[in-house]
C-alpha cells in the first residue's frame, strides 16, 4: 500500500487548540469544529479533507457520525489526530472504485475552483449535457450503473459525487458544486459506457465535456 493523503498532527491537534472541538456540525456558532471541520482548516492539499471525509466514513472509521458519536469524546479525537492522518491507495479504491486516481483529481481541482470558472462552467452545460445525465440515471437497472456505484461493495459514485461536490460548492459556490457532481458522475462510469448504450460513450462525452472545456481532464482515468 502507499500513503497517498497524509496529514501531520499537529496541524489537526492546533486547530482543536485554537477553536475547541464540537459535535453535530462542521463549525458551531462559537466558532468550535467537529474532527472533520478541524481537517477542512488545516489539510494542506486543497480537497484532500473531503476525501479524508467519504474514506473515513466509506470504511467506518473516524466519520463525522463517529465524531458525533455519544461516546466519542475530545480525547478520542485527539487521539486518532495525534497518530497522523494517512489514507492510502487501498482506502482511496476501496471508497471511490477503481477510477479512485480520478477521483482525486477531479476533487482536487474542484476545491481550487474560482468564482470565474464557475460560472464558465455553468454556461458550458446545454441541454445535451442535461440529457447525458438522464440516459445515465435511467440506466438505473443496467449493470453497468450498479456497478459504477457499488464497485468494490460501496457506493463509489456516492462518495465522489459528494467529496467532489462539497469541495466545488465550498470553493466557488452551488454552480460549481452541480458542475463538479456531474463531471464525477462520468468519472465513475467512465469506463462502463459503451458505443450502444443504454448509457454510450456519448453519453459520457457530454457529460465530462464541461468539465474538460473549464478545467482539462482529470487525471487517471482508466479507460
Amino acid at each position: 500500500m502507499t500513503t497517498i493523503i497524509h496529514i501531520d498532527p499537529d496541524l489537526p491537534l492546533h486547530v482543536l487548540d485554537k477553536h475547541g472541538w464540537t459535535k453535530g456540525k462542521f463549525e458551531s456558532g462559537d466558532g468550535k469544529v467537529c474532527a472533520h471541520g478541524a481537517i477542512r482548516l488545516c489539510a494542506p492539499v486543497p480537497g484532500d479533507a473531503y476525501l479524508i471525509e467519504q474514506v473515513e466514513g466509506h470504511l467506518g472509521r473516524h466519520s463525522t457520525g463517529w465524531n458525533d458519536n455519544d461516546s466519542t469524546t475530545e480525547a478520542d479525537v485527539r487521539a486518532w489526530f495525534a497518530q497522523g492522518i494517512d489514507i492510502t491507495d487501498a482506502d482511496l479504491e476501496a471508497t471511490f472504485g477503481h477510477q479512485w486516481r480520478a477521483a482525486v483529481s477531479l476533487v482536487r481541482r474542484a476545491a481550487v475552483l474560482t468564482p470565474d470558472e464557475a460560472e464558465r462552467l455553468y454556461a458550458a452545460g446545454d441541454a445535451a449535457r442535461f440529457a447525458a445525465r438522464y440516459a445515465a440515471r435511467v440506466a438505473a437497472g443496467d449493470a453497468a450503473w450498479v456497478a459504477a456505484r457499488y464497485a468494490a461493495g460501496v457506493a463509489a459514485g456516492d462518495a465522489a459525487w459528494v467529496a467532489a461536490g462539497d469541495a466545488a460548492r465550498y470553493a466557488a459556490g452551488d454552480a460549481a458544486g452541480y458542475a463538479a457532481w456531474v463531471a464525477a458522475l462520468a468519472i465513475v462510469t467512465y469506463d462502463l459506457a459503451t458505443p450502444d448504450g443504454p448509457y454510450t460513450i456519448e453519453h459520457r462525452d457530454l457529460l465530462l465535456a464541461p468539465w474538460i472545456e473549464v478545467c482539462g481532464m482529470p487525471e487517471g482515468l482508466v479507460s
